[in-house]
């Protein structure tokens, strides 16, 4: 079925109406930093100045600067078409001033604000000179086909799921992850991820291509006291059945168990799963659970942390759920892309506009603790994720959980959650 591109128009005084792909991705980057900014300062002033009237009176500034700023953040980031409920340039920049001289607000906050504001301005003044004809850019940039723009995605998945599972032999209802980020005590340059994955009632045929998952790491060398490294597994229940694979959790895997082939030979974990013949044709589930440390993404250039989840096999459903330390999150704007699988798929992060799918879903926002851990798509999901940090032996109401939740996400796709923590000179 042909797809019908949008097409950007003429030229107008000499600059083309449309963004480059890498310049709609730093749009998209400066704007989602500044709405995270903007609710990041709002959630630190006084309870009393976290809405339109009341900043108003603390900052001293225009009533009208604030009901947008509080009306513009008020929901989760939608694209870089939101700076157009912003106030302007110079009512942010007020904003910034008149909170510095307010003792009340924490000055990382203002700060944090500030540099978004200042990285916003450059983003004007490279790409369209003012506001509104940035955003006339923005909107005149190709982004979709026509069947995106009409809401027939959903239905394109669905096929593509059909298609796929017939190809491959393969498929799922659900695919499962939770990830926790947090400090390593005593070590500000390390962090613990620890994570649970797998498949709810996943059915093979018997001549299915085999069932394998990748876990990307960053090293693959244990330290001289042979304690693990950075990147190296461990399974998440230390006193595991000595019948069972280490890292498959049996309390939310179907029995019999499969048989699980794991090596680790760069930077990548890879499970090859041999189920068992009784098994075949018959809807099974199958979790694990591993432990590892990471380099804090703030030490690296960029600093970025990705986590992935790779759509190997088709799926009905995907829930991708990251829980932050409020530690961790305090210092981070994390962001979801979809990305298109390719032999390259580990290029750098500069060049990710290549494969990047414009309509991806969003990021949800589940707050702290556990009490929206709950998914149509998963019945056991709020006790797996309880399982997880009852494991990791963490407060699960010190953490911020986000979400990735897709309806036949898209075959042989990566979806990315990153993890910004890092203040770039360029965006």
């Amino acid at each position: 079925m042909p797809i019908s591109m949008a097409i950007a128009g003429p030229k107008r005084n000499g600059r083309p109406d449309g963004l480059e792909p890498g310049a709609l991705q730093s749009a998209d980057r400066v704007a989602r930093r500044l709405h995270e900014s903007i609710r990041t300062f709002l959630n630190a002033c006084p309870g009393e100045a976290q809405n339109a009237s009341g900043l108003s009176r603390v900052l001293g500034i225009d009533r009208t600067t604030c009901q947008r700023a509080v009306f513009a953040t008020g929901s989760a980031y939608e694209g870089p078409g939101m700076i157009e409920r912003l106030p302007g340039l110079k009512g942010l920049r007020a904003m910034v001033d008149a909170a510095r001289g307010v003792g009340a607000i924490d000055s990382d906050a203002v700060d944090r604000l500030g540099a978004a504001v200042d990285r916003f301005a450059s983003l004007i003044e490279r790409e369209g000179g003012s506001v509104a004809e940035l955003l006339r850019r923005i909107e005149a940039t190709p982004l979709a086909s026509d069947s995106v723009a009409t809401g027939r995605g959903a239905d394109a998945r669905e096929a593509l799921f059909r298609s796929a599972a017939e190809v491959t032999g393969r498929c799922s209802e659900t695919w499962v992850a939770v990830y926790a980020y947090h400090p390593v005590a005593g070590d500000t340059k390390s962090l613990h991820i620890d994570r649970v994955n797998g498949l709810v009632g996943h059915v093979a045929r018997p001549d299915a291509v085999p069932l394998t998952f990748h876990n990307f790491t960053s090293s693959t060398r244990d330290k001289e006291d042979g304690s693990p490294a950075h990147g190296q597994f461990t399974p998440l229940v230390a006193d595991a059945d000595p019948g069972s694979p280490a890292t498959v959790l049996r309390d939310f895997s179907s029995s019999p168990l499969p048989v699980v082939s794991t090596r680790q030979p760069n930077e990548f974990m890879v499970q090859a799963i041999d189920a068992d013949p009784e098994t075949i044709g018959q809807p099974v589930d199958l979790m694990f659970g591993t432990r590892g440390t990471m380099v804090h993404p703030r030490t690296q250039k960029p600093p970025l942390e990705e986590a992935w989840a790779l759509v190997n096999f088709p799926t009905r459903a995907m829930i991708f759920d990251i829980y932050l330390h409020r530690d961790v999150a305090r210092g981070c704007i994390p962001s979801l892309d979809a990305h298109l699988w390719r032999p390259d798929f580990a290029q750098q992060v500069g060049d990710r506009w290549q494969t990047r799918f414009a309509d991806g879903p969003r990021l949800q926002l589940l707050g702290s603790g556990l009490s929206n851990a709950a998914s149509p798509y998963y019945a056991r999901h709020p006790d797996l994720t309880r399982f997880l940090f009852e494991q990791i032996g963490a407060d699960a109401s010190h953490f911020v959980g986000y979400r990735c939740e897709v309806e036949f996400p898209m075959w042989r796709t990566g979806y990315c959650v990153g993890l910004d923590f890092g203040e770039p000179d360029n965006d």
